[in-house]
């Protein structure tokens, strides 16, 4: 009995199984870490995409300055894995959050994101009864209506807070263009990419006006990647999830030239009709947010509804698969399907290469 999947076919896996093609992988990363290269603009990806320390690693070796994350136990996770470079973009509130965040100085440089000075005693107890010093950004509302100070002037006077508050040191700006995303038109979407990046230039220039300097503007996501970096002032792009190219990002971000790496290996595992299939993945391991998935070698079949444990096919043509038959999925969105598992497997030229625990899969605190 064979322990690992190592060396194994990709049709020999059981299934579900999630894993992604590394050639595919490795043109994504390439693509998007030109792109940020050729415009002088440093990437820090965000890892809530794929909770994997490893992913993390292999964007690193590709110029990647750090990561971006959701959680502090996300943070954690990264920084013992040796990744010494990171941004909580969320905010940490609480005694509890805000020791382990002053803990973790030690191991790496973890920057946290606040928008109201009531985030601040908390961190600042902490920090000096650690011993250390919490560098923090200020998240700025670019138009999402989410978190995020509402003013230029709101963001100088939390700056000033944080630099006159022993324990914290401001280090710059963030904000998140995310309602841009899915705008169809290109010059439309670029226009609405300026517009919400010019409240970030705008909380900057006030910023340094009040004579503290702004060593950070951190914004941008995958589905604004090839718009954001071309904006001059912003120092890093926090995209993650477009080295997978799911349908999310292709389909409804409108992410061009990417080729898709994520995939779930599934089976055929009833065929009730001729034109019907189902198959043993469904929600519980794969997304739908915003879009379906897709079969990968049969576009024109469409899997039309997920239940908990089945994925519906309604098959076009008249080759139904047979029971047992393994079809290739791709999901509807790489964030939503990572958290549904506790490995992904890392597949070249057809056979198993890598098995990466996620290990930051269910840290949420």
């Amino acid at each position: 009995m064979q322990l690992s999947a190592i060396g194994l076919r990709v049709e020999d896996l059981d299934t579900p199984t999630l894993w992604l093609d590394l050639d595919n992988l490795d043109f994504n990363v390439r693509k998007m870490a030109e792109h940020f290269r050729s415009r002088n603009v440093s990437w820090r990806p965000h890892a809530k995409a794929f909770k994997c320390p490893a992913i993390a690693h292999i964007l690193r070796k590709a110029g990647a300055i750090g990561v971006t994350v959701a959680k502090v136990s996300e943070a954690e996770v990264m920084a013992a894995a040796g990744i010494d470079d990171i941004l909580i973009a969320h905010l940490v509130v609480g005694p509890s959050k805000a020791s382990r965040l002053a803990g973790l100085q030690r191991h790496a440089e973890v920057k946290a994101t606040v928008d109201h000075p009531d985030h601040l005693p908390a961190l600042a107890t902490a920090a000096r009864a650690a011993g250390v010093s919490i560098g923090l950004v200020v998240d700025v509302d670019l138009g999402m209506k989410r978190c995020g100070v509402e003013s230029p002037e709101a963001a100088v006077r939390l700056a000033q807070r944080i630099a006159d508050t022993p324990g914290l040191r401001f280090d710059g700006l963030m904000g998140y263009e995310g309602h841009t995303l899915a705008i169809v038109d290109p010059t439309e979407k670029r226009s609405a990419i300026q517009d919400a990046i010019g409240r970030l230039l705008a909380a900057k220039s006030a910023v340094e006006a009040a004579g503290l300097p702004c060593r950070i503007l951190s914004a941008g996501g995958s589905g604004s990647y090839q718009y954001t970096p071309d904006i001059p002032g912003l120092t890093e792009i926090q995209a993650g999830g477009g080295i997978f190219a799911c349908q999310y990002y292709t389909q409804v971000c409108h992410v061009d030239g990417h080729r898709p790496s994520l995939f779930l290996l599934a089976t055929v595992v009833s065929r009730p009709t001729p034109d019907r299939a189902i198959l043993d993945i469904g929600q519980k391991s794969v997304s739908q947010y915003r879009t379906p998935p897709v079969l990968r070698d049969h576009p024109a079949s469409a899997i039309v509804s997920l239940s908990a444990e089945h994925a519906t096919i309604a098959w076009v043509g008249e080759n139904l698969p047979k029971i047992g038959e393994k079809l290739t999925v791709i999901p509807g969105y790489s964030d939503f399907t990572f958290v549904l598992h506790n490995r992904v497997l890392g597949v070249r030229q057809g056979r198993v290469e890598a098995a990466w625990d996620l290990l930051g899969r269910g840290m949420l605190q």
